[in-house]
């Protein structure tokens, strides 16, 4: 998703600055700025950011209204960590990225723990996927870079407290951006005519420590674990096949032998190069049988196709 679609999606910090005895301000100013004024305006504002977050920086995202939801995103830049928590009505998912390393995402749906459970791993929690070239929110949600699409007009409010708001509107969508006496961002405003969400941000070093190895699965483990979940439905898949491919390829003749083991073959050949179920064959009298066997529950699921006439007959072992 863009940043912009997970703004709308996802709620600020107030970081009104309080005068000391005896300074005063001006009243809010308003001044229309051009694209090119805003753009050099927001980079100032993002060079500022940057250096306010070199140490770390978190940030939280919610939606204003009667939409519920929200994320929650922890970075130490220093050793190139992170961390995002969403919550989706209730439905928890986290994921962890370490930068040149890859990223952690939770095992919290129901498909994921079965295959744990049948694998006799349910106390794993996270499922690892090595990626050299991804940073995670950092490349993204920073508030460095979160206002890299400010290149457009809008409007520069100046408050009395020294804080200024720009505001840009585009297409019936319209960014506000928050920014501190300081400089630095502080919140953004997304409204458009998916609703109205917040993205505050707080800066200062953040803790974000790993999942351990015990709690930890590869991500490619566990994708053989979910085929195998499914095998039953895997190997009565590729006999079906099996069976209408022979019978396309006899052209309406009386189908051999031959032929049935021929196809077979091939279609569990090309079957066992797309998934992680390790479906094998073996001839039987009058036709093939095909079968799986779980490594883990050790059951085995077989199907048994025999040539009759211009027909394939499959039965379930």
């Amino acid at each position: 998703m863009s940043r912009a679609a997970l703004l709308v999606a996802t709620a600020s910090l107030a970081t009104g600055l309080v005068a000391g005895p005896g300074v005063a301000y001006a009243a809010d100013t308003s001044t229309e700025l051009t694209a090119a004024e805003m753009t050099a305006e927001l980079k100032v504002v993002s060079d500022a950011s940057a250096k306010a977050a070199a140490e770390g920086w978190k940030a939280t995202m919610k939606p204003l209204g009667s939409s519920s939801g929200s994320m929650f995103i922890a970075a130490d830049p220093i050793a190139g960590r992170s961390y995002v928590r969403i919550d989706l009505g209730g439905l928890i998912v986290a994921q962890y990225f370490a930068k040149g390393k890859g990223s952690y995402s939770s095992l919290n749906d129901s498909e994921s723990r079965a295959a744990l459970r049948m694998m006799g791993r349910p106390s794993i929690r996270y499922a690892f996927i090595p990626d050299k070239s991804g940073d995670g929110p950092m490349g993204g949600f920073s508030p460095d870079t979160v206002l890299s699409d400010g290149n457009h007009a809008g409007t520069k409010t100046v408050h009395d407290d020294g804080s200024v708001d720009y505001r840009l509107t585009e297409d019936g969508s319209t960014m506000t951006a928050h920014v501190t006496a300081a400089g630095t961002l502080a919140s953004l405003d997304a409204v458009d005519s998916d609703g109205h969400t917040k993205l505050t941000y707080g800066y200062g070093p953040q803790q974000v420590t790993l999942p351990s190895a015990s709690v930890t699965i590869g991500y490619e483990a566990l994708a053989r674990g979910l085929a195998y979940l499914h095998m039953e439905s895997s190997v009565k898949q590729v006999a079906g096949e099996a069976a209408t491919d022979t019978l396309q390829a006899a052209h309406r003749h009386p189908i051999s032998v031959s032929l049935l083991r021929e196809v077979t073959k091939d279609d569990v050949a090309s079957f066992n190069d797309d998934i992680g179920v390790r479906v094998k064959t073996k001839n039987v009298g009058g036709g093939i049988r095909v079968y799986a066997t779980n490594p883990w529950t050790h059951r085995t699921v077989a199907y048994t196709l025999k040539a009759s006439g211009r027909k394939v007959v499959i039965a379930r072992n």
